[in-house]
C-alpha cells in the first residue's frame, strides 16, 4: 500500500504526535521483604478501610477494580473472607503539584559581531533558568501476608498527569496497575 504525497504532512505529524506522547513515561519499582515466601499465594482480599485525599470517588473505584482484574488475570483468586485469603491487598492513589526548575548555560555574543576581534565578538556565559509547574499521580500498592500481617511487597508507579489522564482516569489507572503488578510476585 503506498501514501499518496497527499497524506504525507498529515502523516508525518501524527507520528511526531505519537513520539511526542510517547515521552510522558510512567516510573515503576517495586521493593519486597526478601525473606518472604510467595509461591504459596494463591488467593487476596482487601485491607478493610476508607480511602481519603481524592476528590473524585470513582478514581478509587476504578483503581480497586483494576487492581483486582489484574490479580485475577494473574491467577490469583479473589477471597471475601481475608482470614481465608493468602495475602492482603491495599493501595493508595493521589496527586500533588509538582515544581522543576531547571538552570543551564546559555550562550551570549559579546557588544556586535563587527568590530571586534573574531566574528562572534567577546563569549560571555549567563545562566538560563525554566520553570515549569505540573501535577504529579503516584499509585503505590502493598501486599501484607494474611497469616502474619508483615508487609511482604511494594510497588509503586508515578507519572506527569495531563489534562486527559484526569478527565479520563480509566484507562491511565489500568496502565498504572498492570505496570506495578508487572513486578509481583517477585522473582
Amino acid at each position: 500500500m503506498s501514501v499518496s504525497r497527499s497524506y504525507s504532512p498529515w502523516l508525518a505529524a501524527m507520528l511526531c504526535a505519537l513520539a511526542l506522547a510517547g515521552c510522558e513515561t510512567l516510573r515503576v519499582s517495586s521493593d519486597y521483604d526478601h525473606a518472604a515466601s510467595f509461591t504459596g499465594y494463591h488467593s487476596f482480599a482487601w485491607l478493610p478501610r476508607e480511602h481519603h485525599g481524592t476528590a473524585n470517588p470513582l478514581v478509587i473505584q476504578r483503581t480497586h477494580d483494576a487492581i483486582q482484574a489484574e490479580l485475577a488475570a494473574r491467577g490469583f483468586t479473589y477471597s471475601e473472607n481475608a482470614a481465608a485469603a493468602d495475602f492482603i491487598v491495599d493501595f493508595t492513589i493521589g496527586s500533588h503539584e509538582r515544581t522543576d526548575i531547571q538552570s543551564y548555560p546559555s550562550p551570549y555574543v559579546g557588544p556586535g559581531w563587527w568590530g571586534y576581534p573574531g566574528w562572534w565578538g567577546y563569549p560571555y556565559w549567563g545562566t538560563e533558568v525554566d520553570v515549569r509547574q505540573y501535577r504529579e499521580g503516584t499509585l503505590s500498592i502493598d501486599v501484607f501476608d494474611a497469616h502474619s500481617h508483615r508487609p511482604v511487597w511494594h510497588g509503586w508507579a508515578r507519572k506527569e498527569l495531563t489534562r486527559s489522564d484526569i478527565e479520563h482516569s480509566e484507562a491511565p489507572i489500568r496502565a498504572a496497575v498492570a505496570a506495578v503488578l508487572a513486578k509481583f510476585p517477585p522473582s
